[in-house]
């Protein structure tokens, strides 16, 4: 009897190979807050907080069971596509750095030593993906990246390591709208109610 194959269409690597690179950006980002929190803690990094109160934020801000299920997530991701690749353990119990060496494999690809870091390992994520094996754990560790990223950058914003760009930004486009608003009549409307009182 033989085995019906489905066959993988462009469109379908296409949108696989986006959904990894959402999935690679997510992580990119949880990296950069994660790191900079790191060397917070380790007292490298300049604050606008005395240190030992932006060291203090960053270890009691650090969620632990959300990097481990974002460990384990990454960890399923890398052993289903990089079969005989050693990969680091996932539990941050034994290993606090779990899931960014496991994050930093998924961005990079594995140890430049591996016979698999030619490239190859990237290539194939698209077509496991489309297979279904992948999809809905690469969409899970977007998810787990995004949320952990948010509570490092909090973090960071109280630690006085980081500026909360997005007030500033908000601010800036509140006046934005206000100034095209003034552009277009406001001032008129605003005189005119004053006058009718």
């Amino acid at each position: 009897m033989a085995e019906s194959t489905t066959l993988v269409g462009k469109a379908d690597v296409q949108k696989a190979k986006s959904e990894i690179d959402r999935m690679k950006r997510s992580l990119s980002g949880w990296l950069k807050y994660r790191t900079l929190n790191d060397a917070v803690v380790a007292g490298t990094a300049p604050t606008s907080k005395p240190r030992a109160y932006a060291r203090e934020v960053v270890l009691q801000s650090r969620d632990m069971a959300a990097e481990q299920q974002l460990a384990k997530q990454l960890y399923v991701l890398l052993a289903e596509s990089l079969p005989g690749v050693q990969l680091p353990d996932p539990n941050v119990t034994a290993n606090p750095q779990a899931a960014v060496q496991l994050a930093m494999i998924a961005i990079h690809g594995p140890a430049p030593s591996s016979p698999q870091a030619q490239g190859a390992w990237y290539t194939s994520w698209p077509l496991l993906v489309v297979g279904g094996l992948l999809l809905a754990i690469t969409t899970a560790i977007k998810s787990s990246a995004d949320v952990t990223k948010e509570k490092e950058r909090l973090a960071c914003i109280q630690a006085g390591a980081c500026t909360d760009s997005g007030f500033f930004l908000k601010v800036g486009g509140v006046a934005l709208l206000v100034w095209v608003a003034w552009q277009m009549g406001l001032h008129e409307k605003i005189k005119g109610a004053f006058k009718s009182k």
